[in-house]
């Protein structure tokens, strides 16, 4: 006998809201629970209706529920049989995954962050695959080139009249892996009409300095196949990179190069320098100098992108980073000039510039940590990074500190510290010697001379552009806050003037065990409208999507018209067709 009607779900109607419960007895290992479900309405003395679904699956609607006393109910009233899709119908589905995929897949290679730097965030060296999308050989047909990770060749997959891909140019690929392939782009490097091919190279595994960080420049033959650039096409830049963006920034009608740079292998948190690569209109690209944009040591840069930001006619640069804000280079008649969006700093992977709300001014779709993380949840203040060479033992340690009302404590306990900086051992044999204190306690006179970097904002955000360049920021919904978002793509163009829909890739476990691994957001759909108003969007077909999303990326289908490939760490690609066949 069932007397307390466990496992009965409750599902409550007010407002235009809903609410659920499900009477459960116990929540966990020698826990127990209410036996009484309990809804709180606000300020509303009834409930529209309350639909009570009993073990057995049969079911009772009431209506006009009154607010504030006791509802006792009984299984034997319920005289219907519960169908789910009769009272909750799904959504018509925007995306279906298709089959078969490309024969592809991101094999990353064993490398542990943690044994090299102790007390970084998280790892640096499984952010790929990132992948590019040209029709390469004038068929009418997209193909794709897709970032390999060390040990890996990068692929150019050329797409067949039946839909299918075969690889292609293998030999000329498969002769640099010696570190990661971080970005790719194709673009026409010396104005002959063709797409050619540039690659950066990080990974964080190779110093500074070493030949394996050489970014590549191939260029198409005209018929589709690829070739080595000459050396001194591009500078040699070796350094742990992150990503390209494309655009021509001097107005000569040649496609100029953005290099962001990310960090030193051993030196996490110290500001990196990136790089503008002015083209000389015949694929020959130089370093801009310092005089056209300073781009020495900006920070830890994950994403740009280029756009006519205040609307002048003339094409400036977004940057942004972990521990960095959203930086904007206005265009000055080819001189750039930095402006930092106030209170943006933070750990930000990748931007997407889109007008989401159709007024014509481009906006900035932002991911970022995301607020389910222990670096968020019950904080008050800015998230900290403190680097130096605390102990003077000739390496750099980074401690991350969080804040609660103005006092920053150390994110790390005492004994995951102790792993890079044994010195705490003689300040502090005792956990309870440290427990609720400062990190400037903790740390005692060690702590000074270092450099402190920020971030204010953890939640994936989208910055509303006024149509003049400046920008407020605003969180996504809760629903995007779940993990970390990697990547977005737009996946509707609506009418002029109403918004757009998007979709979002995440996750990330490259995370110490303390911390714990961020797989609960694969990809999740929202969309805006013209008065950015900004939704979570229930895509039944994006759940099933596991692991860690990296980069979206439209392609041509000769089988399926548009189609969204899906890139993950480790993994073989996902391919998504549009239901309506619009993008």
């Amino acid at each position: 006998m069932n007397k307390w009607g466990i496992g009965a779900k409750v599902y409550l109607f007010a407002k235009g809201k809903m609410q659920f419960e499900e009477l459960m007895g116990t929540r966990g290992f020698e826990s127990s629970s209410d036996l009484r479900l309990h809804f709180g309405l606000d300020s509303a003395a009834i409930a529209d209706s309350l639909l009570v679904v009993w073990p057995g699956n049969k079911c009772q609607t009431l209506k006009n529920v009154s607010a504030n006393k006791p509802l006792i109910l009984v299984q034997s009233d319920a005289k219907d049989s519960f169908d789910y899709q009769s009272y909750f119908k799904s959504p018509t589905p925007v995306l279906s995954e298709i089959k078969p995929i490309p024969a592809w897949k991101h094999k990353e290679n064993y490398f542990v962050d943690f044994n090299i730097q102790f007390l970084i965030p998280h790892g640096l060296s499984s952010r790929g695959p990132k992948i590019a999308v040209a029709d390469v050989n004038k068929d009418g047909l997209d193909d794709f080139f897709a970032c390999g990770a060390k040990g890996q060749a990068g692929s150019l997959m050329i797409q067949n009249k039946d839909g299918s891909f075969s690889y292609s140019d293998t030999a000329v690929f498969n002769k640099y892996t010696g570190s990661d392939e971080v970005d790719a782009v194709f673009f026409d490097a010396n104005n002959d009409g063709w797409p050619d091919l540039y690659i950066a190279k990080g990974g964080n595994e190779a110093d500074d300095g070493n030949p394996a960080l050489a970014d590549k420049l191939y260029l198409n033959d005209g018929k589709g196949h690829f070739k080595e650039a000459p050396p001194g096409y591009i500078p040699n830049l070796f350094t742990n990179k992150s990503c390209i963006a494309a655009g021509d920034i001097d107005n000569d009608g040649d496609i100029d190069l953005f290099v962001g740079g990310l960090a030193n292998a051993h030196q996490y948190g110290y500001p990196a320098s990136s790089y503008l690569l002015i083209n000389d209109g015949h694929g020959r690209f130089d370093t801009a100098a310092s005089s056209l944009i300073n781009l020495h040591n900006i920070g830890m840069v994950t994403s740009a992108g280029f756009a006519d930001i205040n609307k002048d006619g003339k094409t400036d640069l977004v940057v942004t980073g972990e521990w960095m804000p959203m930086k904007i280079f206005i265009n000055n008649n080819g001189q750039f000039k930095p402006i930092d969006i106030p209170q943006s700093t933070g750990l930000w992977q990748n931007i997407l510039i889109t007008d989401v709300n159709g007024d014509g001014a481009p906006d900035i779709l932002a991911g970022n940590w995301g607020h389910n993380s222990k670096l968020f949840a019950g904080k008050d203040g800015p998230l900290k990074l403190y680097i130096k060479d605390f102990d003077n033992n000739g390496s750099i340690e980074q401690i991350m500190c969080y804040t609660i009302n103005g006092v920053e404590y150390s994110f790390l306990p005492k004994d995951e510290l102790e792993r890079s900086l044994p010195v705490l051992k003689k300040a502090y044999l005792k956990y309870d010697e440290v427990a609720g204190k400062s990190v400037q306690y903790m740390m005692y006179d060690l702590f000074k001379d270092y450099t402190e970097l920020k971030a204010e904002v953890l939640g994936s955000s989208c910055f509303i552009n006024d149509g003049k360049g400046s920008f407020t920021r605003m969180d996504l919904p809760p629903s995007l806050q779940m993990a970390p978002v990697n990547t977005f793509q737009q996946i509707r163009n609506s009418a002029e003037g109403t918004g757009n829909t998007y979709v979002a890739g995440g996750n990330f476990y490259d995370v110490v065990p303390y911390e714990g691994r961020y797989d609960a957001q694969s990809m999740a759909m929202f969309s805006f409208d013209n008065k950015n108003a900004c939704k979570s969007l229930q895509e039944v077909n994006l759940s099933g999507i596991k692991g860690q999303v990296r980069d979206l990326k439209w392609l041509k289908s000769a089988r399926n018209g548009p189609v969204l490939i899906v890139a993950k760490n480790n993994d073989s690609l996902t391919v998504f067709g549009l239901n309506n066949q619009q993008h």
